[in-house]
C-alpha cells in the first residue's frame, strides 16, 4: 500500500508515514469489524481465520519500518 500523496512537497518523516499507516490499519480494521460478530455466516475456522487477520493488523505497526510502503496482511476469502 503506497503511504506517499500527491500533496507531499517533501518527503514526508517517519512520524508522518506511521500516521498514514495507522490510519489505512484503521480503515482496514473497521471494515472487518462484521466478521467478528456471532451471527456472522461464517463457520469456526472462517471466524479464526478474520481473528488471525485482525490481529495481524493490530500487530502491524510494531512489526513495520516506517517508509513509503506497506504491506498489509491479506484478509481470508
Amino acid at each position: 500500500m503506497n503511504l506517499d500523496s500527491i500533496f507531499d512537497s517533501t518527503t514526508p518523516d517517519d512520524d508522518t508515514y506511521a500516521s498514514r499507516m495507522r490510519y489505512q490499519r484503521n480503515l482496514l480494521l473497521a471494515e472487518s469489524d462484521w466478521t467478528q460478530i456471532l451471527d456472522a455466516p461464517f463457520t469456526d475456522e472462517q471466524r479464526a481465520a478474520w481473528a488471525e487477520y485482525r490481529q495481524a493488523l493490530r500487530d502491524a505497526p510494531a512489526n513495520w519500518t516506517p517508509g513509503p510502503t506497506w504491506d498489509a496482511p491479506e484478509p481470508p476469502n
